[in-house]
C-alpha cells in the first residue's frame, strides 16, 4: 500500500528536547515498517527554478537556529542520504516539465531533522530533501509530481507550520493558551484541508489573519505539497496542539 504523504508542523527546534504534546505525538507517529526512504520537503530550504534535489550519500546536519542551547547545537541526525532515489525523483520532476537538477553538498536542515529524530531515532532509514518553489502553483505541481515515489516506499512529508507567527510566538510559554488570531485562522483552514482538495487551498491568503500567522508562505507551502502528492482523495488529522501560543501544532496525512 503507498504511503499517504504526512503534513507535520514542526514548530521550535526544541520541540526535539522539550516536553510537550506534539513532542510526544512525533515519537509516536515514528515510520511505518514499509518505509525505504523518505524524502521532505521542508519551509527552511527555498529554491526559485530549478528545483533541487538532495543527493548527496551522507548529508550534514545544519543547525540554521540559534538561542535553543548547546545540546541542540550539538545534535547530529546522521541518517544516509539516497542518491539512486533522488535520481529517480529528478527524472519524475523532469518529466512532469519541472525544471530541477541535483544538489550534492547541502545538509538537512532543522525542519527535516528536527521531527525525524523524534519519528525514527535511530536514523538508519535514508531521508533526502527537495526544495521548496516559490508559489503555490508550483508547489502544488511538485507535490503531483513526487506522487509517485509512494509507491517505491518513500515517505513524502511537507514540514512546515499550520500557524507560523514568531512574533507573537517568541515571547510565550511552550503551554500558553491558543492565540485568538492564530486559533482563528486554524479555524478557517482546517475544514479545507480537511476535504482532501488542495484547490481548495489556493485562496488561504484570504483567510482571517493570514497575514499574521503567514507574515512570509514558506511555513504554509509544505502543506500544499503534502495534499498534492496524495494519490487519492482523504485526509486524517493525527495530532493538533499549541506551542508557544501562535504556533498550531497540527500533523496531517494524506490520500486513503
Amino acid at each position: 500500500m503507498p504511503l499517504g504523504p504526512l503534513f507535520i508542523s514542526h514548530g521550535a527546534p526544541d520541540v526535539l528536547t522539550v516536553p510537550s504534546p506534539a513532542h510526544d505525538a512525533l515519537k509516536a507517529l515514528g515510520l511505518a515498517p514499509q518505509t525505504r526512504a523518505v524524502l521532505v520537503v521542508s519551509a527552511h530550504w527555498e529554491a526559485d527554478a530549478p528545483v533541487r534535489v538532495q543527493s548527496g550519500a551522507t548529508p550534514d546536519t545544519i543547525h540554521d537556529f540559534r538561542g535553543f542551547g548547546p545540546v541542540l547545537e550539538r545534535a547530529v541526525y546522521a541518517a544516509p542520504g539516497s542518491p539512486s532515489l533522488a535520481a529517480i525523483t529528478l527524472d519524475l520532476l523532469r518529466e512532469a516539465g519541472i525544471e530541477a537538477e541535483a544538489e550534492r553538498h547541502r545538509g538537512r536542515d532543522h525542519g527535516a531533522w528536527v521531527p525525524l529524530a523524534l519519528m525514527r531515532p535511530e536514523a538508519d532509514i535514508p531521508v533526502f530533501q527537495v526544495s521548496l518553489p516559490a508559489s503555490d502553483t508550483a508547489a502544488i505541481a511538485l507535490g503531483r509530481a513526487l506522487a509517485p515515489l509512494a509507491d517505491r516506499g518513500v515517505q513524502i512529508i511537507g514540514s512546515g507550520s499550520l500557524t507560523h507567527s514568531l512574533r507573537a510566538s517568541l515571547a510565550a510559554a511552550e503551554a500558553a493558551a491558543p492565540h485568538p488570531g492564530a486559533q482563528a485562522f486554524r479555524d478557517w483552514i482546517v475544514p479545507k484541508i480537511a476535504s482532501g482538495d488542495v484547490e481548495a487551498l489556493t485562496g488561504w491568503q484570504d483567510a482571517p489573519l493570514a497575514g499574521f500567522n503567514h507574515p512570509t508562505p514558506e511555513h504554509f507551502r509544505p502543506l500544499l505539497v503534502a495534499m498534492a502528492a496524495a494519490g487519492a482523495p482523504g485526509s486524517e488529522l493525527i495530532h493538533t496542539s499549541w506551542s508557544r501560543s501562535a504556533l498550531a501544532m497540527d500533523i496531517w496525512r494524506f490520500g486513503g
